[in-house]
């Protein structure tokens, strides 16, 4: 049997308009795989129906190395102090790989 790893989960929640914005920093730290879904619910920026794109937000999930995990969340927090809405948490996990050791 293959070897548990640990990895960290990360996960982005940001409105849709800024999913390239975010995918494309995501993709400057050499991240190639991510997976993003659709996403509707409430908030502190209020209701968001996903009727449209400019009214949906996405998430988006990465497994990464806790090395990287730090320089995204620089990033993160970047795209935030510049008052873009970003929500930005991580989970440790652990994961079967593709490939054996």
């Amino acid at each position: 049997m293959r070897e548990i790893e640990h990895k960290k989960l990360l996960t982005i929640i940001t409105p849709g308009e800024l999913q390239r914005m975010v995918v494309e920093q995501l993709k400057k730290r050499g991240i190639g795989g991510y997976t993003v879904v659709s996403a509707t619910g409430a908030g502190a920026s209020g209701l968001k129906s996903g009727m449209l794109i400019s009214d949906s937000s996405v998430i988006i999930y990465v497994i990464m190395s806790e090395a990287r995990l730090q320089r995204v969340l620089v990033d993160m927090d970047k795209f935030m102090s510049r008052g873009y809405r970003v929500k930005a948490f991580y989970q440790d996990i652990a994961i079967l790989p593709r490939k054996p050791k």
